[in-house]
């Protein structure tokens, strides 16, 4: 009964029912693929986010993130939102995770007729990193173009890196590709 009641408010946080719509985020190079859910809760400014990358050579990266969103305006150009993300790494030589602190944000004025700017800096010290972590930093800049007022692609670059006991474990250094769909 105790696990009942403790998963039953945990369930209703994460039912898609109290969201309002929600965003779907695939970015592409070469060697790296990824995939990120974003979606913020009615009535409030939680915003919570599910992601996972993949590079072929380096590992895979899952991200789980509640961040707070500025809630000024629907019609401001300004979007920002502070939080933190759970990461879990797994990499041929070490699985590992962090919890990370940090934020985004997005700049996309009306002058500019659809181009935007966007980026994101999340970074967990040693205090708030798992297993053999040090310190992990999650970084991503981007270059936006709504295309209609549902769906944008953009040109970014990502660095995520986590350090060690035994060194740098760097997951992602690259560019990428994207697309952006919001429902």
């Amino acid at each position: 009964m105790k696990l009942l009641r403790l998963l039953a408010p945990i369930g209703l946080l994460m039912s898609s029912a109290v969201y309002a719509g929600g965003t779907l985020d695939l970015s592409i190079n070469d060697n790296t693929a990824a995939l990120e859910y974003d979606a913020t809760r009615m009535g409030s400014p939680m915003h919570i986010s599910a992601g996972y990358l993949h590079h072929e050579e380096d590992g895979d990266l899952l991200s789980f993130g509640l961040n707070a969103v500025d809630v000024r305006s629907q019609q401001s150009p300004l979007r920002i939102g502070v939080g933190g993300k759970v990461y879990g790494y797994f990499t041929d030589t070490n699985d590992s995770g962090a919890l990370a602190i940090g934020g985004f944000a997005r700049y996309m004025p009306n002058e500019l007729n659809g181009l935007g700017f966007g980026g994101h800096a999340y970074y967990s010290p040693s205090v708030l990193s798992f297993s053999t972590t040090e310190n992990m930093v999650d970084v991503g800049l981007r270059i936006e173009y709504m295309l209609i007022p549902t769906a944008m692609v953009y040109l970014g670059y990502r660095f995520v890196e986590a350090n060690d006991e035994e060194g740098d474990v760097e997951i992602v250094n690259a560019g990428h590709f994207g697309l952006r769909i919001n429902f």
